[in-house]
């Protein structure tokens, strides 16, 4: 069997493919790789006020996130893995031999994922990495009542379809919320993902604060930070809403509530669309953003590919408002045959370059303002 590195840890991998699916015995997947990267950055975020941290991973197929937690992590006390196959029990076994980990630091266990979690319910977790195929749905009430205060949840969506409007029956029975398919669906399918987790959490008097959000390839990555309290709960429950979205001008509005929903565009005079309900508040938490980027940078074991990554998030982060600008998509709206190089246009506008899109932006202008400026451009 190949031996694979990521980071500080080697994997045996028994099985390679270039389409990875559920029906592989054990598997490993190098294109989640950055995934995995940011969870280990954010570990050792969580590590700088807790000298002991449990780590949890339900899912754990090839078991390759604990080992990089325990290898680099730096304060993690104990890994508790979890996956009902067998030979992926036996594979988790054998890389964690290959890395020298001692069996004193680690726990395997054979169960469906929700009953490992609920068996572990008292016992209270750090941080828990919760990588299912597909929606998370299934797994997010017991995930987050097993997690410890202060805790933080590691959440992957790999069901980006439904979320970003492709098919919006799927994305209304499994998350409550209508989708956007518009040029920056996969932010509408992002805001949509925490407003679930949000709306799961507040029926136990549970706040799930976002802190960190990104998508990229096939899937969406988030952290949550557990906190209690009823207070907090309604803080939380204040910031989702709805987007209004123009689809013949790309304007867009956020509003509070279901009945501020305007009829017409302002700018254009077009029927305005919606998506929601969804998350209306920050993406990031700007303390983490700029501490996992820093620690990033100095760090051979994080790829170049989360290192750029990163370096946008930490510049959009300076403006968090709810949707970006794609350059193409306005040049296509404005009938503009030579598009404005992406430097001149975020310039010009005072914006931010975002890592949703290649030529995506943001900027606090008006919208009008935007389609003015990038027409004289």
């Amino acid at each position: 069997m190949p031996i694979i590195r990521e980071g500080k840890a080697k994997i045996l991998v028994p099985e390679l493919r270039d389409i990875v699916s559920s029906d592989m015995p054990v598997f490993y997947n190098p294109k989640m790789r950055v995934n995995r990267d940011l969870t280990v950055l954010v570990l050792k975020y969580l590590c700088k006020d807790r000298k002991e941290v449990i780590t949890a991973d339900p899912l754990a197929a090839s078991g390759v996130r604990s080992v990089r937690f325990l290898l680099e992590g730096g304060c993690v006390q104990r890994a508790y893995l979890n996956d009902i196959n067998e030979k992926a029990v036996e594979s988790i076994e054998e890389n964690m031999g290959l890395n020298s980990i001692g069996r004193d630091r680690y726990e395997i266990s054979t169960k469906e994922a929700n009953m490992f979690l609920r068996y572990r319910r008292g016992f209270g977790f750090d941080l828990l990495d919760l990588d299912p195929f597909g929606t998370p749905v299934p797994f997010l009430e017991s995930s987050m009542l097993s997690l410890k205060r202060g805790g933080i949840l590691s959440l992957t969506a790999t069901d980006t379809a439904p979320l970003a409007g492709t098919y919006p029956g799927t994305c209304k029975r499994r998350y409550g919320s209508k989708p956007l398919r518009n040029e920056f669906k996969h932010e509408v399918g992002l805001r949509i993902l925490i407003k679930k987790v949000i709306e799961v959490a507040a029926q136990y008097d549970i706040a799930m604060i976002p802190l960190f959000g990104y998508a990229h390839i096939h899937y969406f990555k988030l952290f949550f930070k557990k906190e209690r309290g009823v207070k907090k709960v309604d803080e939380l429950l204040e910031n989702v809403g709805y987007l209004l979205y123009c689809f013949n001008c790309s304007n867009r509005k956020p509003v509070r509530s279901i009945f501020e929903v305007e009829q017409r565009c302002p700018y254009c005079g077009t029927r305005f669309n919606y998506g929601g309900p969804m998350w209306l508040g920050k993406l990031w938490d700007e303390e983490l953003v700029d501490y996992i980027h820093d620690l990033s940078l100095g760090d051979e074991n994080i790829s170049a590919e989360t290192k750029r990554i990163l370096g946008f998030i930490k510049e959009e982060s300076e403006l968090q408002m709810v949707g970006y600008y794609q350059a193409s998509h306005i040049a296509k709206l404005l009938k503009i045959e030579q598009q404005p190089p992406i430097h001149r246009i975020v310039e010009s506008l005072d914006g931010r370059r975002t890592h949703f899109a290649g030529d995506g932006f943001r900027t606090l202008k008006p919208h009008e303002e935007v389609m003015s400026l990038f027409k004289e451009l």
